[in-house]
């Protein structure tokens, strides 16, 4: 016969083992223990490798490819393998770096204890066993199935694959229905979005669903809005929706039973470039149908040859009206950027007075010209695309001279060279004088003695 105290430890494990649950006391290292599991061993919460250190997250660990699907204070920098993960005895979940500084996790005190599901979801309790905290109800760049975005949540996309830190773009799901795309940083406005569905419903009635097969959809009272259908009925496939680095929203597939990579099925229908802000600034993004590409504008230089989505910068000073300054406007056709002018646009005719009013203008760096319309405008240019529909003309300022030091001398210098000629030609004409005086004193003096010596 089994005693009271086996068998209620025994219960206890079953539970734990069933539950995954973790107590208060409970600590993670990045090398030195496993990760809290969800029951199945799907999902994982603790440490990940990131860049030259480690993150803390939810991820996908039953699977060949380790995939992140959710992290903590995503913005901070790596932490060493010397760093601690700890469930506080009074309920807080903190990150504890070698120096023993302490990072809040997530945003709640006083839970009596947590669990890593098998849906993903990392849910933290109180001690009347109500969850006071989820990850689902935080999300960072994707969606699981069952997991919901109500109205103002976002994905906002990673920097790459590999870095979870917040990138350049946002899906929000809108109070007035529309699930959105934007470039991050923007207002929430269309000039600015550029992709979106909607489904019909009231103000803050409308949510973003994918359920277990994959099934991706918007739902309000009204009904629902099927974005994309559901995927394969195996029960071995899983799926997530992810905002990914290049603005584009996509629904994944993994089947469980191979081996193998996540599959797209499903992403917006818009082309490569639309995600404007991809190229970075002052850069212009073409896509060729099978890729996108990045070029910068004339007279910059890519801030990073290896990666030239971060933009460009001018590989020249800019001295537009500095005496000597030679420039001239180069002509970027079928090209556009956010069209952003510190002036009122001109009503010109043509393209070569809209170049020649740039060049006049010391402030302009830039125009655009379309339609007899010329906008002045001054770096840093961002989105910038090129569409071989668009009649757009860019206009872009570079130098063709610079100043010679043989042939041009400063204003300064110049009136430096003027005050020492005129003391030059002051003390000439000083020097002169003096010599006329002694010649003239010369004279007179042997006029008073006679003829000199030797004289007949």
């Amino acid at each position: 016969m089994m005693t009271p105290i086996f068998l209620f430890s025994l219960l206890s494990a079953i539970f734990t083992v069933g539950q995954s649950i973790v107590n208060p006391g409970s600590i993670l290292t990045p090398t030195t223990s496993s990760p809290w599991l969800s029951p199945s061993g799907l999902y994982a919460f603790g440490f990940y490798k990131q860049g030259n250190g480690f993150a803390v997250g939810v991820f996908l660990d039953g699977i060949s490819q380790k995939t992140v699907v959710w992290t903590a204070n995503r913005d901070n920098p790596p932490v060493s393998a010397e760093a601690t993960l700890n469930f506080t005895s009074d309920g807080r979940l903190v990150l504890q770096s070698a120096q023993g500084e302490e990072t809040s996790v997530a945003n709640f005190s006083s839970a009596s204890s947590a669990s890593m599901l098998d849906t993903g979801n990392f849910v933290v309790y109180n001690s009347s066993n109500l969850s006071i905290w989820e990850s689902f109800q935080n999300p960072t760049d994707t969606l699981l199935p069952t997991q919901r975005l109500f109205y103002d949540d976002v994905l906002d996309s990673s920097v790459s694959e590999s870095n979870q830190s917040t990138g350049r773009f946002r899906a929000i799901m809108q109070q007035d229905g529309y699930l959105a795309l934007y470039p991050l940083g923007t207002p929430y406005a269309i000039e600015y979005g550029y992709w979106s569905v909607g489904i019909n419903a009231t103000q803050f009635n409308a949510t973003l669903n994918l359920d277990d097969n994959g099934h991706l959809y918007l739902a309000s009272a009204s009904g629902i809005v099927t974005i994309s259908g559901a995927g394969s009925s195996t029960k071995g496939s899983i799926y997530r929706l992810r905002m990914d680095d290049d603005g584009f929203l996509r629904l994944y597939s993994h089947d469980l039973d191979q081996n193998g990579n996540w599959s797209i099925i499903w992403s917006p229908t818009i082309d490569k470039c639309e995600p404007k802000g991809l190229c970075g600034l002052n850069a212009f993004c073409e896509d060729d149908g099978k890729d996108f590409h990045c070029t910068c504008l004339p007279g910059f230089a890519f801030v990073d040859e290896s990666k030239r989505t971060l933009g460009c910068e001018r590989n020249f000073t800019t001295e537009s009206c500095k005496e000597g300054i030679i420039n001239t406007m180069k002509e970027v056709p079928n090209t556009m950027w956010e069209n952003v002018t510190y002036s009122l646009p001109l009503l010109l005719p043509t393209k070569e007075e809209c170049r020649n009013a740039c060049l006049q203008d010391c402030n302009c760096e830039a125009a655009f010209f379309k339609d007899g319309a010329c906008s002045k405008q001054r770096p840093p240019l961002r989105f910038g695309r090129r569409k071989q529909t668009d009649s757009n003309i860019a206009l872009i300022k570079v130098h063709t001279s610079t100043p010679s030091t043989d042939k041009i001398v400063p204003k300064e210098r110049k009136k430096e060279l003027r005050v020492d000629i005129l003391i030059i030609s002051v003390s000439l004409v000083g020097f002169a004088f003096i010599v006329l005086a002694i010649s003239g004193i010369a004279i007179y003096r042997s006029r008073l003695c006679g003829k000199p010596k030797g004289a007949s």
